[in-house]
């Protein structure tokens, strides 16, 4: 993790230790939380496989009018992707994407620019204290992606801190959005096969990318048994 990295996760705690602002990253039923992967480090989470869906809800315990942003910024964009709930092409707003606590005139922006994905969170000053805001997050390719959170009552330029999520190859070969026994029978067909290669891997069961599958892999695939990827989205539910 970069200095930058660290000195922002540092703010974001002095801005969550002043009140008002958070977020709160779940499941994608929107009611199982994330934790993170060490308490001691916040905003840093354990790994989950690509495809799997997440929601980073954004609250406030303050009312009143209040801008916000989440970000996928430059190399970052590669490996995730942010998305918002039930647009409306009237009001070109995300209104699925936003509670009744943010006020009557609450709205959700996508932008999406060459190196910035950005989802522009406005509350309204009919606010009131509690989740303003659900933003959809999915895991695309292996590797490291960065979510900024910007607080525009802190900073237009600098987020008040990232949350940072580490992606590993997907243990559902078979894309029903949960490992179990489909996928280890695919795991099984290819059990000992050599000359395993990019992009296919053997249809992704040599998870170690070293050419085979052995008893690494099937370690690998173990570790994500009956982990599922996806699950029914809600926008009542509330992670705490």
């Amino acid at each position: 993790m970069n200095k930058l990295t660290t000195l922002l996760l540092c703010l974001g705690i002095s801005s969550i230790a002043a009140g008002e602002l958070s977020t709160r990253v779940c499941l994608a039923d929107g009611n199982t939380p994330l934790e993170w992967a060490d308490p001691n480090v916040p905003f840093v989470y354990p790994d989950i496989m690509v495809g799997t869906r997440l929601t980073i809800i954004v609250d406030s315990n303050a009312g009143g009018r209040w801008g916000s942003d989440l970000t996928i910024e430059g190399p970052y964009r590669d490996y995730g992707v942010l998305s918002g709930r039930d647009y409306n092409d009237i009001t070109l707003d995300w209104e699925g994407s936003r509670f009744e606590a943010a006020g009557l005139k609450a709205r959700v922006y996508e932008a999406d620019y060459p190196a910035i994905q950005a989802f522009h969170l406005e509350g309204h000053n009919s606010a009131i204290p509690g989740d303003w805001f659900i933003i959809d997050y999915t895991a695309t390719d292996a590797g490291v992606c960065e979510v900024a959170f910007y607080d525009r009552s802190v900073s237009w330029d600098y987020p008040v801190y990232y949350l940072v999520f580490s992606h590993v190859a997907t243990r559902d070969f078979s894309k029903d959005t949960q490992v179990g026994f489909i996928d280890f029978a695919l795991l099984a067909s290819h059990w000992l096969e050599t000359g395993c290669g990019h992009p296919d891997w053997c249809e992704g069961t040599d998870l170690d990318a070293d050419g085979d599958v052995d008893r690494d892999d099937l370690m690998l695939f173990a570790d994500y048994w009956l982990e599922r990827t996806q699950y029914r989205q809600s926008l009542g539910a509330h992670c705490r």
